[in-house]
This record gives structure tokens, C-alpha cells and sequence, in this order.
């Protein structure tokens, strides 16, 4: 009895041997490559996580940027977002229509751009006329970069409106008119609530085509220094009546 036990003692041993000369062997001739495979996989993992938290940062960066260009309200500031960013979300459009709308604007309200509540100035001749092309060239550059997708869509239709808006202010009603369709065609299907706005400043633009005569100084002076004769024509004759009654004689 004894005999046996000492001999699967024995056999055990060696059994345990083997498999421990086995691990040895692999981690010989396999291991050192299944050991770079996983630091391979480790290395990766890290180089994705550095690089989505990279990303994170640079589009919280560009939409900081965004938001400072709003603050300041500078079409500048806009067009640097738009030409520095244009791989973060809709930046690029919203930039471009941001520095458009914001010579527009000016326009609009006759005043400088980078003017403020203290101190305001009025647009001259040659600043309305630079103001409007700045923005129709930015107007353009927006619709230019459609890809017929939906997600630009509104974007795009802001920048035909933008451009109908200046070709209004120069006179230029057939381009209006082109600009309006080109609406209609765009946005008839996302954004019928547009689409019937283009259509209706369609149906009014013929009120634009009326030329209006303002006075001259001259004319307004000299209206305003008339003196207006009293009409003879006496209001109630009854009252005329009683007069002649009262008057002697």
C-alpha cells in the first residue's frame, strides 16, 4: 500500500512537472507575442481615449471662439470662426451667416459697425454700399456650400433670404424674385412655414417696383413758409343769418 501511494506520488510529480516545463516552454516561443499583442491593445486604448478627450477640448475651444465672436458682434470675428472651424459641427454655416447678418444689421439700423450706446455713427454712402457686398458675398458663400442635405438646409434658405434682402435694397427685383424661387424649391418640403413667406414678399414685390418720389428740401421749405388763405365760404349760413341781424343799420 505504501508501494502505490509513494508511486502516484511519484507519478504526480512528475505530471506537475511536465505541465510547469510546458508553461515554461510557451512562455519561451508564444508569450513574448501574445505579450506585445496586449500592450499593443493597451497602447491603443490610450491613444483613442487622449484622442477623443482632444477632440472634446478643440470643439469646446471652436464654440468658445463662437461665442466670444458673439459677444463682440464683429463679422470678423464670425469669419475667422468660420474658416478656422469648419470641421466642428455647423460652425463654418452659422459663422458665415452670423457675419453676414451682421453687416445686414448694420445696414438696417444705419449705424458702424463696432459702435455703441455712447457713441453711435451713421453710415455713410460708401459704408452701405461695402457693408451690402460684404454680406452678399458671405451670403453667397453660404449657399455655395450646400450638399442638398437637410441639415444645411435652414442655413441655406438664411442666405437666400439675406441675398433677396440686398437685391431689394438696390432695386434689383427680378434677382430678388430668383432668390425667392430658388426658396421655394429648397425649402418647400422642411420648412413650408418659409417657403409661403418667400411667396408672399413674391406677390408683394411689385410694390417695390413703383418708384417713390420724395420732396426736396427746397419743396418742403417752401410748403411749410405757405400761408393758407381762409376759405370765404361761410360754414353755416344761419350763422351768417345772425350776423346781418346784429350788424348796425
Amino acid at each position: 500500500m505504501d508501494r502505490d501511494r509513494l508511486k502516484d506520488i511519484q507519478t504526480a510529480d512528475t505530471s506537475e512537472s511536465n505541465v510547469n516545463e510546458d508553461f515554461v516552454h510557451w512562455l519561451k516561443t508564444k508569450g513574448p507575442n501574445y505579450l506585445l499583442i496586449v500592450m499593443i491593445v493597451i497602447a491603443g486604448l490610450l491613444w483613442w481615449n487622449n484622442y477623443k478627450t482632444g477632440q472634446e477640448r478643440y470643439r469646446a475651444e471652436a464654440w468658445n471662439a463662437f461665442a466670444e465672436a458673439s459677444v463682440s458682434g464683429l463679422p470678423a470675428s464670425f469669419e475667422d470662426v468660420a474658416q478656422t472651424h469648419t470641421d466642428v459641427d455647423a460652425l463654418h454655416e452659422l459663422g458665415l451667416l452670423s457675419a453676414a447678418d451682421a453687416y445686414l444689421t448694420a445696414v438696417i439700423n444705419n449705424t458702424t459697425l463696432g459702435s455703441n450706446d455712447d457713441i453711435t455713427s451713421s453710415l455713410s454712402a460708401e459704408d452701405r454700399t461695402f457693408y451690402l457686398d460684404k454680406a452678399d458675398t458671405l451670403y453667397s458663400k453660404l449657399i455655395a456650400s450646400d450638399d442638398n442635405s437637410d441639415a444645411v438646409t435652414l442655413f441655406v434658405v438664411s442666405g437666400l433670404f439675406g441675398r433677396a434682402a440686398i437685391a431689394e435694397s438696390k432695386g434689383d427685383i427680378e434677382s430678388a424674385n430668383g432668390f425667392y424661387e430658388a426658396i421655394l424649391t429648397r425649402a418647400d418640403n422642411l420648412f413650408p412655414g418659409l417657403s409661403s413667406q418667400a411667396e408672399f414678399r413674391m406677390k408683394t414685390m411689385a410694390v417695390l417696383a413703383n418708384e417713390v418720389v420724395l420732396p426736396t428740401d427746397a419743396e418742403v421749405t417752401a410748403r411749410n413758409n405757405q400761408v393758407e388763405q381762409r376759405d370765404p365760404t361761410p360754414v353755416n349760413s344761419s350763422i351768417d343769418a345772425l350776423t346781418d341781424l346784429t350788424e348796425p343799420g
